[in-house]
């Protein structure tokens, strides 16, 4: 274990959630033999199921496949999903070249997101990988008007009673689409500002990519713009969104943005925002909406690898069922903040 505690602040600081780094707490188990590639996401189901999308590499037969499943335990369930695992479009595998994203909705399905030049379609699965919806096709994009394309969506918000799911879409696109869950037609989009994403200047718009959009305990829809250090917040109106609020994050940061991914607290007092340039994850005020402080993803004092700090990527995160972070790291895997309690 690696684990390293917080230091509690002055009394006159505003309260916020606190966390021990414990890097190398055993969040799974693989079965003995096998192995995974890259981690990309990694998300809990509603059940308590650790999800992880990998990026399998090489072609030795220990290599699990892209989706891995662990129960809460952290006992190996099964995997799945590959290029063979759904059907093609006109010779044209609809399984995404780099894997970015998954998300397990209330009803237990796992929705595989990709971005790579090409990877313009979002998969629905079953739990046991049965693909139940594709929406938009893989190397054919649709740009910010479309109705029925998209252009490499990252993430998603499944609202499982009104059968409509939101995406951050994405890559390419600087826009929120909304399609039916169920038979993927178009319900409503919406860019930065909850204004017409179709004509928007440049410094206005959401910038590529648009890294993240998830439901907030308050009801509203929460949208990270990574690239320009802001997260927004919406609330849902007949047809389209109204816009509230926005929180700037480590705002000046460059590299690749500090508005990576969005959870919050299981109290719903804050936000958390994942920022990969910085190696830290913020925390926000959800009355203020205004930053209350950050905590550091990796306290090593010294080391003797010869990597750069962006090595450690946090390329999304995650809040487990008893209110820890899990950092997603592409090269070290999966790491945990521990959390402490609000102080």
């Amino acid at each position: 274990m690696n684990a390293i505690g917080s230091v509690k602040p002055d009394a006159s600081v505003v309260p916020r959630p606190h966390f021990t780094r414990d890097l190398g707490a055993e969040l799974f188990r693989l079965p003995d033999g096998r192995t995974m590639g890259s981690t990309l996401d990694a998300t809990y189901g509603p059940d308590g199921h650790l999800w992880i999308l990998t990026q399998p590499y090489g072609d030795s037969a220990a290599m699990l496949p892209h989706v891995v499943e662990f129960d809460a335990s952290g006992a190996f369930v099964g995997a799945w999903g590959g290029p063979d695992s759904v059907p093609a479009v006109n010779g044209v595998s609809q399984w995404p070249e780099g894997s970015e994203g998954i998300e397990v909705d209330d009803d237990n399905n796992v929705w595989v997101f990709g971005y790579k030049e090409h990877d313009h379609a979002v998969l629905k699965f079953s739990a046991k990988g049965e693909l139940l919806l594709r929406i938009g096709e893989r190397g054919v994009p649709g740009d910010d008007a479309s109705r029925t394309h998209l252009n490499r969506a990252t993430t998603c918000y499944h609202d499982t009673a009104a059968r409509e799911v939101f995406f951050s879409d994405g890559y390419g696109n600087h826009r929120v689409a909304a399609f039916n869950s169920d038979t993927g037609a178009f319900t409503r989009m919406w860019g930065s500002y909850a204004k017409d994403p179709v004509g928007q200047s440049e410094e206005e718009a959401f910038g590529n990519p648009v890294h993240c959009v998830t439901l907030g305990p308050d009801g509203m829809i929460y949208v990270a713009d990574r690239i320009k250090n802001r997260v927004q917040a919406f609330e849902r109106i007949e047809g389209g969104a109204r816009f509230l609020r926005e929180v700037m994050i480590a705002p000046g940061t460059e590299l690749w943005g500090a508005a990576f991914d969005i959870a919050f607290s299981l109290c719903g007092q804050f936000m958390y925002v994942s920022d990969g340039s910085n190696n830290r994850v913020w925390i926000v005020a959800m009355d203020s909406f205004e930053v209350l402080g950050w905590t550091g993803s990796y306290c090593d004092a010294e080391g003797s690898g010869n990597m750069p700090s962006t090595a450690q990527l946090i390329h999304r995160f995650t809040r487990d069922p008893q209110g820890n972070i899990v950092l997603i790291r592409p090269a070290a895997g999966l790491q945990l903040l521990r959390f402490d309690g609000i102080w």
